[in-house]
């Protein structure tokens, strides 16, 4: 519970703000509370003034974020004892790489609703920030940066330059970020920020590896793994992106000054006595490293040439030809060459058979010594001269066209390469069953539920994890090598100390005759990243604290695996606990045509343009930066710039980030992709004015009472029947709010509130007592702005989570103008309960109030359709549901705004037919009859009329433009025909009437 004293900017009005009790709110049972109080500073802005009549988010949000976190809002010590445990998260710490985008606005706006409903539900909350080193990526970007700006690799800058420009930009980067959740609204405790390479994260790295490494778990082995020349690193199955190509598919390597071109088959021949055995590769130069030949035991073509030697084309050494069901017949000539070092079937054939394996290429793709005039050049280059050589022997049969899929390295560009490499790997088997067997025993669940199954096949089938990078930005590896034993020793350790400790003791020698040196790798960015709730929570030096482990984990599908699971698997090992019990995966974010977000398309969105509006010029010229600062190519720079002019033409709207989130939060999260537009966001940026409006009408209305008005409880009012309605609604919106949030149903929660606030407060309950507030009785005013005021305080408390700046800067205006006894900020103040406002709900009002709904928008239609202002009307109902439409006629008349309204039986005398009157069915059970001028509507349909032709016209001229189909997408051409396929209908309808 919060209670603290707080003085205005002003100080001239001091409020006793006390905390809410569990039945008490300030409206409905107001008492005198002796609150013991703490300091809070004052509030950061002069909000009692005049009400601005206009919405302006850059207004609104300034100074609020600045004044939670000085005021200690966002800590939970400064929490008084709740009678609930505490909630905790982490937010998954963007990596360095760059600035926050949209996917991680969606993050921001997700869990800042969670922390924020749990933190006004009185729970004490933590909320730990961070940020990740992300060793390859940002070693990749820092590398481009360097290459782009100075023509320099990180071995020409030299190990330590290199590292003090990743700090640099470390420092930089990570106070941009942590400026950006502030823009955000992210209500982070900030005193908690870690970085990944923080003394407190290095601990419990070392700790977890040796730990690790001493139980048998991590080992160092031989093996094939995925390798990165540029990089000169071996690189995860995650960081490899497989591009499909056809023949010509020119791409570009770093490195290489011209495009490589792919998608061919070359056909190479190797003699066989006085015949030749033809194979096809992708990879001619990998010929160099070539040890066998294999066939299908069962092709008849090959069979009798199995067990006999070819000639290699280029060495002129014996190559024996061996015979393995795993070829693929059907795939080129049905005979392949086999290279152990260069491929994972390869292998796998090599260690069958017996046979070497020869290494062609260094770690940067160079060829190795002892291949002659090979030897030294590049793989692109030798490739080339392989070819010619084998043209010249004339052993070169040609080419074919493949369509295929090339792994290329998501970080760099570098066409992948599989070899043969010295790795520390982590033993997955055990950690997989323990993290599987949590799941299927219900100790951790997982919403959606569809990725219980994947969760299942990915665990159920583990792959040892190669744990070790060849880099120099990340957590060096805590593994020395011990240099005078008889055979490759390998010992792990905090300090060198401890580990000759440990080697003295495995060797059974003195500590001064071990000689170690350690790896210069690093680890992998996911071991780090997997130990982060661990390491913020002060593991391995401080006991678990009562917030471990954390309340949920939300985060994003796709690192499921990479992450979330290896989180679950490595902390159940090293503590014998889950970091979490629930996880909540939210969908990945797509611009309008459903495509992936990337700065080479030009359609990644920085989501604090969002919030304080771009330039169509401004965002250009942030992309061309991107193009100088080596992060794109020329022709990407081409396709960026003219993709944004596509889809921002005018630029990028402000909205503000309270627009932008309840954006956010109006998709369905938990969707596999989440298609974001920014009329979306322009939508909500309304939505955001309604509000202001609506609490700037009742501000209005308040002021005929008196400067300082004191409105009376709602149990103390004589209330009407709208008034009743709409504290009716309000009880379900509280109940509604309650469940989507308790079910992480955010997109239904949203719904509720902007259905409430838009279509029952603002268009329908503010419109029925606009007479009252207009008219001379201040019986009336009294009572609609106590209903208002009670309504406005539960709907900003409600909607506070999803968009605290708007809510806490019209809380403060309300609570400065009408006093009371209240939290300090909206954002410790006590969630609105149901058992609060039950006693308001009334069903069968809500089930009369629908029906006459239904005949005010039937009357809205006729009425606009027809070009009428203020017509007569009539409905004519079933006897049963006469009675309550005469109650409530009166607003049925003032919402529909008809002249006259009256009610009559069906089957009796009804209302005058035929012309003059426009009938109108609602639903099943009435019918409504509208007074119409026959001219008058005519005159409105055929000035629609021909509206709609002239849209239509235009749409179809367009359409038949030349460089229509070039300048579209297949998504928006397909609703430009429906646009013109529902005009079309609409014209024929009109022309009908």
């Amino acid at each position: 519970m919060w209670s603290w004293t707080m003085w205005t900017k002003s100080h001239s009005n001091f409020l006793c703000l006390c905390a809410f009790q569990k039945r008490c709110t300030l409206l409905l049972a107001p008492k005198n509370h002796n609150c013991a109080t703490r300091p809070v500073t004052k509030l950061p802005k002069d909000v009692s003034g005049v009400f601005p009549a206009i919405y302006n988010s850059e207004l609104v949000e300034s100074g609020w974020f600045e004044w939670w976190e000085q005021s200690g809002l966002f800590r939970p010590e400064n929490a008084q004892e709740a009678t609930s445990g505490p909630f905790s998260m982490v937010l998954p710490p963007p990596n360095i790489t760059g600035d926050l985008h949209l996917g991680h606005a969606l993050t921001v706006a997700i869990q800042d609703t969670l922390v924020r409903w749990h933190r006004m539900q009185q729970r004490k909350v933590v909320w730990v920030p961070g940020c990740d080193h992300a060793g390859i990526a940002t070693q990749s970007v820092l590398e481009k940066r360097a290459w782009a700006q100075g023509g320099l690799t990180r071995h020409q800058m030299g190990r330590t330059a290199f590292l003090q420009e990743a700090q640099a930009w470390r420092r930089s980067k990570e106070a941009n970020i942590l400026r950006q959740l502030r823009h955000l609204g992210a209500s982070l405790d900030y005193t908690r920020s870690t970085f990944t390479m923080d003394e407190s994260m290095s601990h419990a790295v070392k700790w977890a590896f040796c730990r690790l490494f001493d139980d048998g778990l991590v080992y160092r082995e031989k093996r094939m793994v995925n390798w990165c020349c540029w990089l000169q690193s071996a690189i995860s199955d995650s960081e490899v992106k497989h591009v499909q190509v056809s023949p010509g598919t020119l791409l570009r390597v770093p490195g290489c000054p011209e495009a490589v071109e792919v998608g061919y088959l070359d056909r190479l021949a190797f003699p066989v006595g006085d015949t030749e055995v033809e194979v096809c590769t992708t990879r001619p130069e990998t010929m160099l490293a070539d040890t066998a030949l294999a066939v299908h035991p069962e092709d008849n073509r090959y069979r009798h040439l199995i067990g006999r030697m070819a000639c290699h084309p280029i060495t002129g050494t014996s190559l024996p030809i061996i015979a393995n069901s795993q070829v693929d017949r059907a795939f080129g000539t049905g005979a392949m060459k086999v290279t152990p070092g260069y491929s994972r079937v390869d292998h796998q054939l090599a260690k069958e058979h017996g046979l070497p394996v020869v290494e062609c290429f260094d770690d940067q793709g160079r060829v190795v010594e002892g291949h002659g005039t090979f030897s030294g050049l590049s793989r692109m280059k030798a490739k080339a001269a392989v070819l010619a050589l084998l043209k010249k022997k004339g052993l070169y049969r040609g080419r074919v066209g493949h369509k295929a899929t090339v792994p290329v390295c998501s970080r760099t560009g570098d066409l992948i390469d599989v070899r043969l490499k010295p790795q520390f790997f982590l033993d997955f088997s055990k950690l997989a069953r323990q993290a599987l067997a949590c799941m299927e025993e219900g100790h951790l669940s997982i919403t959606p539920a569809y990725w219980r199954k994947a969760w299942s096949e990915w665990l159920s089938k583990p792959e040892d994890w190669c744990i070790s990078r060849q880099l120099w930005w990340g957590h060096r590896i805590p593994a020395y090598r011990v240099l005078n034993a008889e055979e490759e020793t390998w010992v792990s350790g905090m300090t060198e100390e401890e580990a000759a400790s440990k080697a003295a003791a495995r060797l059974g020698i003195s500590r001064e005759d071990v000689c170690l040196k350690q790896d210069e790798d690093v680890l992998d960015t996911w071991f780090s990243s997997a130990l982060f709730p661990l390491a913020v929570s002060g593991w391995p030096k401080k006991p678990l604290p009562s917030w471990f482990p954390l309340s949920l984990m939300e985060t994003g599908h796709d690192i499921l695996f990479f992450w979330v699971a290896r989180m679950v698997a490595l902390t159940l090992q090293l503590t014998g606990k889950l970091p979490f019990h629930k996880v909540m995966l939210h969908g990945m974010i797509r611009d309008s045509e459903g495509r992936k977000m990337s700065k080479s398309l030009g359609n990644v969105i920085d989501p604090l343009d969002v919030v304080h509006g771009k330039s169509l010029e401004e965002l250009e010229e942030s992309t061309r930066e991107l193009q100088r600062q080596g992060y794109i190519g020329p022709e990407e720079l081409a396709t960026a710039l003219r993709c944004q002019q596509q889809a921002f033409p005018s630029g990028i709207e402000k909205c503000g980030s309270d627009a932008l989130r309840l954006a956010l939060l109006s998709y369905d999260v938990q969707a596999e992709t989440i298609s974001f537009q920014m009329k979306d966001a322009v939508r909500w940026l309304h939505f955001c004015n309604k509000l202001w409006q609506a609490t700037r009408f009742f501000v209005s209305a308040a002021d005929k009472l008196g400067q300082r008005p004191q409105l009376a409880s709602l149990l103390s009012v004589k209330l009407k029947l709208m008034d009743r309605w709409i504290l009716s609604r309000l009880s379900f919106l509280v109940e509604a709010s309650q469940t989507h949030l308790s079910n992480g149903d955010l997109h239904l929660f949203t719904s509720a509130v902007q259905a409430f606030i838009v279509q029952h407060l603002c268009d329908v309950y503010l419109e029925s007592i606009k007479p009252a507030v207009w008219g001379n009785s201040t019986e009336d005013i009294s009572r609609v702005c106590s209903v208002l005021h009670a309504v406005l305080d539960v709907t900003l408390k409600t909607l506070s989570p999803a968009a605290p700046f708007l809510t806490e800067e019209l809380y403060q205006r309300l609570a400065l103008r009408f006093g009371g006894c209240t939290a300090p900020s909206i954002s410790v103040a006590p969630y609105p309960t149901r058992d609060q406002w039950d006693q308001w709900r009334n069903e069968d009002l809500e089930r009369k109030m629908r029906s006459a709904l239904e005949v005010v928008t039937t009357l809205r239609n006729v009425r606009l359709s027809c070009g009428i202002k203020e017509p007569s009307a009539h409905v004519a109902v079933e006897p049963r549901d006469a009675g309550f439409l005469h109650d409530l006629a009166p607003i049925v008349r003032q919402l529909a705004r008809v002249r006259e309204f009256s009610v009559v039986h069906r089957g009796t005398a009804g209302p005058p037919v035929g012309e003059g009157w426009t009938p109108a069915p609602v639903g099943s059970w009435a019918d409504v009859f509208v007074e119409t001028d026959v001219a008058v509507v005519q005159k409105a349909v055929q000035e629609r009329l021909q509206r709609l032709t002239v849209k239509l016209h235009k749409m179809e001229q367009r359409r038949a433009h030349p460089k229509y189909t070039r300048s579209r997408t297949v998504k928006e051409q397909e609703r430009d025909h429906q646009k013109i396929l529902d005009l079309k209908s609409e014209i024929e309808r009109l022309k009908a009437t």
